[in-house]
């Protein structure tokens, strides 16, 4: 992703393109972000934790919120730029999609499978288990972070809905005499649609539990977290930016101060909510992804990440280019991690950290991510390792042989 190019002018060739440099960054940010959530929840939730070591756990936890939902974000900015205006069929990128990301997910799923039955010293497949295995592969819970990859391919399945509806809008915002009024009417469609998606996280937080459904609408209000339209303002919004990035690019970094304030504010917001839900004992959960204020604050820290992003990218040196580089592989090490959190878990479980369960965990984040990427680097030179890191194992060895050329463009996840 972070090699992903850009139009010089409107209308300009195909071949006329440069990076986006910041998208790499964002990638490695949120891999980081993610690793350390999930490094944070294995902690918190046991039982020789301090309430003290509990809630600063739960402050660390929120200042790495951003980390799923950018990588959705980023999703919506790729395929829009890519493919927003493009008049090529869809149907081969869908394919190319589907080598990329499902079939990775598809391998890892039972890869996670077999770790889960090889811990609990289980035979593979026991009676009654082949309908729970291929349940996996639609609603995955044995990698527990699996849902996110279910619930992005959703977004490439339906993208040309997304650009048809784009293009009948573009109708109306592109009606202005200029380019600022242009996209001030698109500034307006974002907030209109951005209050209907906060009255979604209303309804999916205080009010989706209490319906009473069954059949169909009962699956489809349980397995609400794995469905797109739950989402889709971060693919939106992500859309935007990849449309009109020269716009975008302005406006983060001018609101910079504004949104940095806002995301300092939600911080403390989220933060006493958690620690006042909670009671006694911690629980993350609180926090979900679908509730209003849960939007609200990542979306600030969006739109603060991406302006950080940008003078990073401009002055950042060994560390921008080292997250750059992270972002390269971040996929096939999001996909990996988990497995190598589990193992480390299993053997921690047994040891008694009272008073170092921040440490303790921080520790585990600084193992989990580097050993993530370094396998999806080594993985992705191996014959057939795109089947596990997605992009990352074809661009591994293009790069290779272009090492003169245009760099190889990143997968899109």
């Amino acid at each position: 992703m972070p090699d992903t190019p850009i139009p010089a002018a409107a209308g300009a060739p195909r071949a006329a393109l440069e990076r986006v440099d910041e998208w790499g960054l964002l990638r490695g940010l949120s891999f980081f972000a993610i690793v350390i959530q999930h490094s944070l929840g294995e902690y918190v939730y046991r039982a020789d934790i301090l309430y003290p070591d509990a809630a600063a756990l739960a402050l660390l936890y929120h200042l790495v919120r951003y980390g799923t939902l950018t990588f959705v974000f980023l999703a919506g900015a790729i395929l829009f730029y890519r493919y927003g205006q493009s008049e090529k069929r869809y149907a081969p990128v869908l394919r190319k999609r589907i080598g990329d990301i499902y079939v990775p997910f598809a391998v890892w799923t039972l890869l996670y499978w077999i770790s889960t039955k090889i811990a609990s010293k289980q035979p593979l497949l026991q009676d009654g288990d082949l309908p729970i295995l291929l349940r996996q592969f639609i609603a995955p819970t044995v990698g527990y972070h699996l849902w996110f990859v279910v619930m992005i391919f959703q977004f490439y399945l339906f993208f040309p809905l997304f650009r048809s509806s784009a293009s009948r809008l573009g109708r109306w915002t592109g009606a202005g005499d200029t380019e600022k009024a242009r996209f001030t009417r698109i500034g307006l469609l974002t907030l209109l649609l951005a209050a209907a998606y906060g009255w979604l996280m209303y309804l999916s937080y205080y009010r989706m539990p209490e319906w009473q459904t069954s059949g169909w609408w009962k699956t489809l209000l349980d397995y609400r977290t794995f469905e797109f339209p739950y989402y889709a303002f971060y693919f939106v919004l992500g859309g935007i930016c990849g449309a009109h990035l020269r716009q975008w690019r302005t406006l983060v970094l001018k609101l910079l101060p504004w949104s940095t304030l806002a995301s300092v504010a939600m911080y403390v917001w989220m933060t006493h909510d958690l620690l006042r839900s909670s009671g006694e004992q911690i629980n993350l959960n609180y926090s979900t992804y679908l509730k209003p204020s849960s939007f609200l604050f990542v979306t600030a820290q969006i739109f603060m990440l991406y302006g950080w992003a940008l003078l990073l990218q401009k002055h950042g040196g060994r560390l921008g280019r080292l997250l750059t580089l992270c972002g390269k592989y971040s996929f096939g090490a999001y996909l990996s991690h988990a497995m190598i959190l589990t193992w480390i878990s299993i053997l921690t479980r047994h040891w008694l950290f009272p008073g170092w369960h921040v440490t303790a965990a921080l520790l585990t984040a600084l193992i989990v991510a580097p050993c993530a990427l370094l396998l999806c680097a080594g993985l992705s030179r191996l014959p057939g390792g795109k089947w596990l890191t997605g992009g990352a194992g074809r661009n591994a060895r293009s790069g290779r042989r272009n090492s003169r050329s245009a760099p190889a463009r990143m997968p899109d996840l």
